[in-house]
């Protein structure tokens, strides 16, 4: 893990390298989350997202502070429910403040950020990774104007995203 100065005016960034620190990242990201989480990811990488430490803090945040909201999304079910069957059960138990999406089949993914991951703690903190399948990446905590281009992102996409039919539960 390697720190970068700050300019004037922004915030420490912190570049990450593999599994291990991407992973810590992300609990640092979840750990200081008060508001909202916004997360999107390509593909849904098991051990980060079916983690136990990861869900145990997401459900530790989401007890502590009732109004916290996570929005999540993720490419279609079919693809990643097998790998990442915690993060489901722990969806279909909080439907209050997990929001789960994915985009249609017909959506073009013409824009470089289709590729990406990140999340967006409290609109400020930027857990980013270019390239998602090489596990490289950059933190920061503090708010960039980066955070705020992928959110703006984030909220352009999510009005054109559904729930997953395929996790729609049957109550019979």
């Amino acid at each position: 893990m390697k720190t970068t100065e700050a300019t004037p005016g922004s915030s420490e960034i912190t570049l990450l390298d593999g599994l291990e620190e991407i992973h810590g990242a992300l609990l640092a990201l979840l750990a200081a989350t008060r508001r909202s989480i916004h997360l999107y990811t390509p593909e849904l990488e098991p051990r980060l997202y079916n983690d136990p430490q990861v869900l145990d803090a997401i459900r530790l945040q989401i007890s502590r502070q009732p109004r916290l909201r996570f929005y999540l999304l993720l490419p279609p079910a079919a693809r990643w429910r097998g790998a990442c069957p915690r993060l489901l059960q722990l969806a279909e138990r909080l439907t209050s403040a997990l929001s789960l999406r994915t985009l249609p089949a017909d959506e073009p993914h013409e824009r470089p950020e289709f590729l990406q991951a990140f999340a967006i703690a409290d609109q400020r903190s930027l857990l980013h990774q270019p390239e998602p399948r090489h596990f490289v990446g950059s933190y920061t905590a503090q708010g960039s104007g980066r955070a705020r281009e992928l959110l703006n992102f984030f909220m352009e996409i999510w009005e054109k995203a559904a729930p997953d039919p395929e996790l729609r539960r049957l109550h019979l």
